[in-house]
């Protein structure tokens, strides 16, 4: 990796300042050159913070005026479709915030476009990078566990307003075109999918379980903000065929829970996912095999070559670099992204319907 690239970060929200502006020159050879907000006084502060040279107020001035790399939008949910596709036409690289689009439609017509113009184009989460999901997906292939047959994944907060310090109002996130699903659910869905693979169907239940809520912290605490909009808590099950299926629990109504983020299970034990992955552990292992007269959790033996570790989430960015200097598709590719975003754009028809929808994409 020679080349130093050069980075312009879109939306100086609450993440950007805590994942992506602090880390840029930590994960790659990379600087970051701009930065980009529909509030200037928000960019304003973070350039001033991250000692940024430019500043602009929308991504068209960014393309007209700025000679960057790669642009990772991390704006405001609503706002990605339109902020991708003026990136990907520029001929820029992209990392895409969640979720890159609000349709599969508009996805693909982005995913189009990226391969039209001959660019890299990556999607978090960053859950397919986790050093915790390699060695679990390591212990699988060595038939640790053996055949894997179920996935449990708790994906949930108490809600944005509830507690994360926020300067700008949360109200937002109950809106139409954000939400628990597209907020949460995603990561969810993204870390099953990254172990299982694409899923077959589908079916899912959800509930709107607070209609108002109290902001806790930052600029607007007090605040009453109206959140009956959309359900705030998800249960989805998705359907692998043979033997195999994964639970995503997910939403905006745990304050507080002592279960594991993951668990997979199999014929032979479990794999228990019980700490934040931010700080890469390995995953918890329980045998029971016959066989070898073993029974109970133990330490498992890391692999001769161990997988990377993550710094941060801006981890993105590294990936991104390595698909561009090895011309690859990224880790964090669009078509996974597309898969999740079927099942989330789906969704209501399952709750309306109360059926198991097939799923048509894959990846």
């Amino acid at each position: 990796m020679t080349k130093q690239y050069k980075v312009a970060v879109i939306g100086c929200g609450m993440f950007a300042n805590a994942q992506y502006l602090p880390n840029i020159t930590k994960e790659a050879n990379a600087v970051c050159v701009a930065v980009v907000d529909i509030v200037k006084e928000r960019a304003e502060a973070a350039a001033a913070k991250y000692a940024v040279p430019e500043v602009y107020e929308n991504v068209y001035e960014l393309i007209e005026k700025c000679d960057f790399d790669i642009a990772i939008d991390a704006a405001s949910i609503q706002a990605h479709h339109e902020i991708n596709m003026a990136v990907l036409a520029s001929g820029r690289h992209l990392i895409s915030q969640k979720p890159a689009a609000p349709t599969v439609e508009l996805l693909t017509e982005q995913i189009e476009l990226a391969k039209k113009m001959g660019v890299k184009f990556a999607c978090v989460p960053v859950h397919p990078m986790r050093y915790d999901l390699a060695i679990a997906k390591d212990l699988i292939k060595k038939d640790a566990i053996g055949v894997p047959y179920y996935a449990k994944c708790n994906m949930s907060h108490g809600g944005p307003e509830y507690f994360q310090y926020r300067e700008a109002d949360p109200s937002w996130f109950f809106e139409p075109g954000a939400g628990a699903l597209v907020d949460m659910g995603v990561h969810g869905l993204q870390i099953v999918t990254s172990l299982f693979g694409p899923a077959k169907a589908f079916s899912c239940m959800a509930k709107v379980t607070t209609p108002e809520r109290m902001v806790r912290s930052g600029a607007f605490d007090g605040k009453m903000i109206k959140t009956d909009m959309l359900p705030d808590q998800y249960v989805i099950c998705l359907d692998y065929g043979e033997g195999k299926m994964a639970m995503v629990d997910t939403g905006f109504s745990q304050k507080a829970s002592r279960a594991p983020q993951l668990e997979i299970f199999g014929e032979r034990g479990t794999l228990s996912f019980t700490r934040p992955y931010m700080s890469n552990p390995a995953p918890d292992l329980y045998i029971d095999s016959i066989d070898m007269g073993l029974k109970g959790w133990i330490v498992p033996e890391m692999p001769a070559k161990p997988p990377k570790k993550m710094i941060s989430q801006c981890c993105c960015l590294f990936d991104i670099i390595d698909a561009i200097e090895n011309d690859k598709s990224p880790v964090l590719s669009p078509e996974h992204a597309r898969h999740v975003l079927e099942i989330m754009c789906k969704i209501p028809e399952a709750i309306e319907k109360g059926v198991t929808i097939k799923l048509e994409t894959t990846f």
